[in-house]
């Protein structure tokens, strides 16, 4: 069984994360890594959005412009997301296709696992709900997407630490009535904050999930090569910062 790489480190635009997430799985699919996990710390506010998604659909573009909010397309399908550096938690895992469950939901709940597990262990009761959830009695959690290439495996998870609902409201388009109070309310049920059912920090959640992933694999905590960045950051300017990716549908 391959060693794993774990890298909790870098603080990067959204843009930057998307692009990293793009070189690190193509990596995989040529073979030329050992497979991955991936902690995001994020340097602002942001929205990433689906990869069949239309920006005009999903986002309050002026509110987003006021307040600095970083659009970014995703390569992975899903629903757009509200993210805050330090009210969120995302990671990637970047795996074999071969290591992967061909069913799609079984994937989704395997590749998860590790998280429901270490959230169990701090006191969330937290579960897996297909397709793609985290899920807590109160609400969402968080929520997962994939990209599925020949060889290699992307799956993202982004998790509600402490999320600002009604900022989140703000910024995406959810309906007319989306500011008011009912809908506030509405959306509080619907997402779940980690940070409500547990006493614990958001660094010592992280430190969780990663004690709880290397339990079973043999692991190595390292950074992204000097290569992997110069080729993210030329992937930033080309695609994840240009209107033809983020606004082309």
């Amino acid at each position: 069984m391959s060693k794993w790489r774990v890298i909790n480190e870098g603080e990067y635009s959204e843009a930057m994360h998307h692009a990293i997430d793009e070189v690190l799985t193509e990596k995989m699919n040529n073979v030329d890594m050992r497979p991955t996990l991936r902690f995001w710390y994020r340097k602002g506010p942001s929205v990433p959005f689906g990869r069949f998604q239309a920006y005009q659909d999903e986002v309050e573009h002026e509110y987003a412009e006021e307040k600095g909010v970083e659009v970014v397309r995703r390569i992975t399908g899903g629903g757009a997301m509200f993210c805050e550096p330090g009210n969120v938690i995302t990671y990637s895992i970047y795996i074999p296709k071969d290591e992967v469950p061909e069913d799609v939901e079984e994937s989704y709940r395997k590749l998860d696992e590790f998280a429901v597990k270490a959230l169990n262990d701090l006191g969330v009761e937290a579960s897996y709900e297909p397709l793609n959830d985290i899920e807590h009695t109160d609400g969402k959690l968080g929520g997962a997407a994939q990209l599925r290439k020949q060889k290699a495996v992307l799956h993202h998870t982004t998790m509600s630490y402490d999320l600002d609902t009604e900022e989140m409201l703000k910024v995406l388009r959810i309906g007319k009535e989306k500011v008011s109070d009912k809908a506030v309310k509405s959306a509080e049920k619907r997402v779940s904050k980690i940070k409500d059912h547990t006493e614990a920090s958001r660094k010592q959640v992280i430190q969780a999930l990663i004690q709880k992933f290397v339990e079973d694999r043999k692991t190595v905590e390292e950074g992204l090569t000097e290569e992997e960045l110069e080729e993210a950051e030329k992937l930033v300017e080309e695609k994840f910062c240009s209107p033809e990716w983020n606004r082309k549908l």
